[in-house]
């Protein structure tokens, strides 16, 4: 029962990260010529083909299903995969740098999924064994380099738990009674 708790908390604390992740800013570069285009910071109008804008990641998301944008910097590419797959695997004792919210952005990917699953499940697998050999080792996330803001809240909670096991299995300091 308490482990359920702290699952729910730890999938609400996730869950602010995606809304922060919704609400950052992304680089779009429109497709087509708009007359005119309604955006929740206001209205913007005259906008010709190859205009570049920075708006809300959902409001991206949206113009690009709608094929009127298209992203600036496509950070979660086949290409971009495989190499990090690489550096993860090829670095075993350290956390390579990821694209900022890496989780995120390759959850909803427009691209075929079976052609890269297999190789985000291996950074995956490989990141989440080095998140839990740190946590066993109670070193402190501030050190931590390269952990993106999905893995700073797992590790986090794990790491809590890590030291929540310690104080409960350490002996106790008594000496001479």
């Amino acid at each position: 029962m308490a482990a359920e708790m702290v699952a729910e908390e730890f999938k609400a604390l996730l869950r602010r990260v995606e809304v922060e992740f919704q609400n950052s800013l992304e680089e779009i570069t429109l497709s087509k010529d708009l007359p005119k285009l309604s955006l929740p910071t206001g209205a913007l109008e005259n906008l010709r083909a190859g205009s570049r804008l920075r708006v809300f990641r959902w409001v991206a998301r949206k113009l690009i299903e709608k094929g009127i944008a298209r992203p600036v910097n496509e950070v979660v590419d086949r290409k971009n995969i495989l190499k990090l797959r690489w550096k993860e695997k090829n670095n075993p004792s350290e956390l390579q740098p990821l694209p900022e919210y890496f989780y995120l952005r390759v959850k909803d990917l427009p691209f075929e999924r079976d052609e890269i699953l297999p190789d985000l499940m291996d950074i995956h697998a490989l990141r989440l064994n080095k998140l839990m050999s740190l946590a066993a080792k109670r070193i402190s996330p501030t050190i931590l380099e390269n952990l993106t803001a999905e893995e700073k809240v797992f590790y986090q909670t794990l790491l809590s738990l890590v030291n929540a096991w310690f104080e409960f299995i350490e002996p106790r300091g008594g000496g001479d009674e």
